[in-house]
């Protein structure tokens, strides 16, 4: 039989998804064109005068298609007019569908670069669809689109928790100035708030744990006051009485995060284990036996024994340099010493209840690697506006929101659709039109056998009536 055979199953394939896509292309140029013949036959006559026919290409789902669309001259409006674009609500200058707009937003959001969705289309679909500056472009007018929607389907100030957790960290990303050649770095603030923690599958020791309903917040530094001005709108945006809200804070000492405790009432603050490890590995340098000393202090939620781990240690350095770093960390863990506990025990310790599902933070040291893979992991440098755009878009897509935020724009992203001028026709109508008229189909018949001497047509034609394909 295979000798009988001459293509494989990737031929077929291939093949058939050609067809697909043709077909797809001819269809959308007569269900388009037969619209535009409705809205000819169905025109207030009085005020449309038609003048001619014009092309119009759109750059679709499943690639490019041209048409023909009348032109008229609106006497009341005075001014030339397609009724076409009108009813569809597309723009004069707009040459890409809504629903293709959509795709390339989700893929420029979670894919390594806007160049990796121009290859990708490029792939999917045997030539360049876009190119990658306006693919960018594409996602900055949904970026400013969103940014005024960023809370849509919230009612302002609608829940009301017990306990928020809010957990911050930086990141450095390479930012474009004017006037200068070489790349400059800008740290990023991230701040991560959520309501705990849910279980996502496994028990027990297996089990694997997810943020529950997580807010991100991000600010390229420069306004230290600027993020926590942000959290703050968006959590008033979210839930009520905030003041009442019990608020548990998880950072590093820098500054900027320290500060999160003058905007919230009921605010404690934590030292987030991961930096302090870190930092207490660095500066007992290569001396194992205190660093391992240190981290059982830390994980016993012990200040005092930290502090006495970190005094030895000092006295048996002969470098006064190095000295002075491990006297200089403990003279301000000591200042700081109830952010070296674990915040259940600290509440434990105030009477307060604590919940059997809370668990040890810490969740902002892994999505600050999540943002850097997108903005910082690969040598490349941003404008601010770029670089505020994609981290919005990628805050709603970890919020598991920017689908659903995409789709409740309008489909045009930021253009308006005046719905008044929407095509009256039935679904059903079209439906059944076009069933009878798209691509010269014939009932019963399979269009593909009718194409010619194009490759596809030739194959099944021979597939058809049993015949080797040569």
């Amino acid at each position: 039989m295979s000798d009988q055979i001459k293509f494989n199953f990737a031929e077929i394939e291939q093949l058939l998804w050609d067809a697909v896509i043709e077909t797809f292309q001819q269809a959308m140029v007569e269900i388009l064109s037969m619209l535009d013949k409705y809205l000819m036959a169905t025109r207030d006559k009085k005020r449309y005068e038609y003048k001619e026919l014009k092309e119009r290409t759109y750059v679709t789902m499943l690639g490019t298609i041209t048409i023909k669309r009348r032109y008229y001259w609106d006497r009341d409006e005075k001014k030339w007019v397609y009724l076409l674009d009108e009813a569809l609500g597309l723009k004069s200058r707009d040459q890409v569908s809504s629903c293709l707009k959509e795709l390339v937003v989700l893929w420029a959001t979670k894919g390594p670069s806007y160049r990796d969705v121009q290859e990708r289309l490029k792939e999917l679909y045997g030539y360049q669809v876009l190119s990658h500056e306006k693919i960018r472009q594409i996602l900055l007018r949904a970026s400013d689109a969103l940014k005024d929607a960023i809370n849509m389907n919230e009612r302002p100030g609608n829940k009301q928790v017990g306990t928020l957790f809010i957990e911050a960290d930086g990141f450095w990303t390479f930012v474009q100035e004017r006037g200068r050649k070489t790349k400059q770095k800008r740290e990023t603030h991230l701040v991560v708030v959520h309501e705990g923690w849910e279980r996502r599958q496994g028990v027990g020791e297996n089990a694997d744990y997810r943020l529950k309903n997580p807010m991100y917040v991000t600010v390229t530094a420069g306004d230290e006051e600027s993020i926590w001005e942000q959290t703050r709108l968006r959590l008033a945006q979210r839930y009520k009485n905030l003041k009442d809200t019990q608020v548990i804070i998880n950072g590093d000492f820098a500054p900027w995060i320290r500060a999160c405790t003058e905007y919230f009432k009921n605010a404690l603050y934590q030292y987030d284990r991961f930096h302090l490890k870190k930092e207490v590995k660095k500066v007992l340098g290569g001396r194992k036996k205190y660093t391992k000393l240190a981290h059982e202090q830390i994980d016993q939620n012990n200040p005092e024994g930290l502090l006495e781990v970190m005094s030895r240690a000092a006295e048996e350095i002969d470098d006064l340099e190095k000295r002075f770093e491990v006297l200089k960390l403990k003279a301000r863990l000591a200042k700081h010493r109830e952010a070296l506990v674990d915040y259940r025990q600290r509440l434990k310790a105030q009477g307060l209840q604590v919940s059997p599902d809370w668990r040890g933070m810490g969740a902002a040291e892994s999505n600050v690697d999540r943002f850097k893979l997108r903005t910082s992991k690969r040598g490349r440098a941003w404008s601010e506006k770029g670089l505020e755009a994609i981290l919005r878009m990628l805050g709603l897509l970890y919020e598991n929101r920017l689908h659903n935020c995409i789709k409740q724009l309008d489909l045009s992203l930021g253009e308006r659709v005046d719905t008044e001028k929407l095509v009256s026709m039935s679904a059903a109508r079209v439906a059944k039109a076009v069933g009878k008229k798209v691509v010269g189909i014939r009932q019963a018949g399979f269009p593909a056998l009718n194409r010619g001497t194009q490759g596809y047509a030739k194959l099944f034609r021979s597939i058809l009536n049993d015949y080797s394909v040569e």
